[in-house]
């Protein structure tokens, strides 16, 4: 899709003619990331599909190179009418042999019964090629295939890695495929993996897909909320920040805290950022602590979730980083708030992207 250079002359009745057209349930993600602002919503709903265009080509290019790597092994060990051979389809799940079935009967009802393997193998679905990686073929196919099919698999991956990278491109290819949100996907990231799993397979065509690939252009066109003074949370936040979990004792983390950082962000057992503390909140626990010992305090005994349990819950609040910047300038004019932290969701979970201080910045 093109964008237009030109403004769309939107007025109330056009908007909810609009609204009508998407529906409530598939607009209302995009209305909420826009604090309610129905044109920023289009706005973000166009980008989403902007978004979606610039990632078929990297999604086209990894499904074909990697289904022609595996129709090669298949035909090394079946032979060249792999999908026919008992023994390979003896080798399927009842699901898979279901989508084989499928797509010959969709096949035959289009070419007749005496179609090349090449049609079959462009009617069957990334899904599955992506579930060939499954536990259950892993015995012996796999074994003898892996490093023939991903001859560039980095030393140590097996089946079990290949198998994760595969899966999450393909749950990323069908949430575009049914049009859903990807906003708040780590699109970058997501990117990154795309290349990577092509360039387990050939790593000159991973390079040819990332020369050409648009995406980071895209990216770059993403719509600002003119109410945010075109600026998104995640945009001027710092990331001068020390990660840290809730068991660090007190000594690891200080130690741990580089020259310039701004805060601590504790995590929890699951690896979630929970809250921002800053320097002189551990400061007071300390002289507290140390008061009450007669002077004398051990940093090894004592954990950072310990200082988290005496901060105020309202000083830290969080944003995700696509929250327009005045959200968060309004969060930091409240009582008793100190500082922001702002987080990103990406293909391993929600993350710590930055901190904003009500006192280092002003918004």
């Amino acid at each position: 899709m093109a964008e237009s250079q030109v403004a769309y002359p939107y007025d109330p009745a056009g908007i909810a003619a609009l609204r009508a057209s998407i529906s409530a349930p598939r607009f209302g993600p995009y209305l909420s990331m826009a604090g309610r602002d129905e044109r920023y919503a289009l706005a973000l709903y166009l980008y989403n599909a902007r978004l979606a265009k610039s990632f078929l080509y990297p999604l086209h290019m990894a499904e074909v190179t990697l289904r022609n790597a595996i129709v090669d092994a298949l035909a090394t060990e079946f032979g060249p009418y792999w999908p026919s051979d008992g023994a390979f389809r003896a080798m399927l799940t009842p699901g898979g042999t279901a989508t084989l079935d499928k797509a010959r009967e969709r096949v035959t009802a289009d070419k007749g019964p005496n179609f090349p393997v090449s049609q079959l193998v462009a009617t069957l679905t990334f899904d599955f090629w992506s579930n060939l990686f499954r536990p259950h073929y892993y015995l012996p196919f796999w074994q003898r295939h892996l490093r023939t099919v991903l001859p560039h698999l980095p030393a140590g991956e097996g089946r079990h890695e290949a198998q994760a990278r595969v899966r999450e491109i393909n749950r990323f290819r069908n949430r575009i495929a049914h049009h859903e949100p990807i906003l708040k996907a780590d699109a970058t990231a997501t990117h990154k993996g795309i290349l990577d799993l092509v360039a387990t397979r050939c790593p000159t065509t991973s390079a040819w897909l990332k020369h050409h690939s648009t995406l980071h252009a895209i990216i770059r066109g993403r719509p600002r909320n003119a109410g945010a003074s075109g600026q998104s949370v995640g945009e001027v936040c710092d990331p001068a920040f020390a990660p840290v979990a809730a068991g660090d004792s007190l000594a690891s983390a200080l130690a741990a805290f580089p020259p310039g950082a701004l805060a601590f962000v504790v995590h929890d057992d699951a690896g979630r950022p929970t809250l921002a503390l800053r320097p002189d909140d551990v400061l007071r626990f300390v002289a507290a602590r140390a008061a009450e010992l007669g002077g004398m305090i051990d940093l090894n005994v004592h954990a950072m979730a310990d200082v988290a349990s005496g901060v105020p819950p309202r000083s830290c609040a969080m944003h995700d980083r696509d929250d327009p910047l005045h959200r968060a300038a309004a969060t930091l004019r409240k009582d008793g708030v100190r500082l922001v932290l702002v987080t990103e969701t990406r293909a391993t979970g929600v993350a710590a992207k930055g901190v904003l201080l009500r006192a280092h910045r002003r918004y």
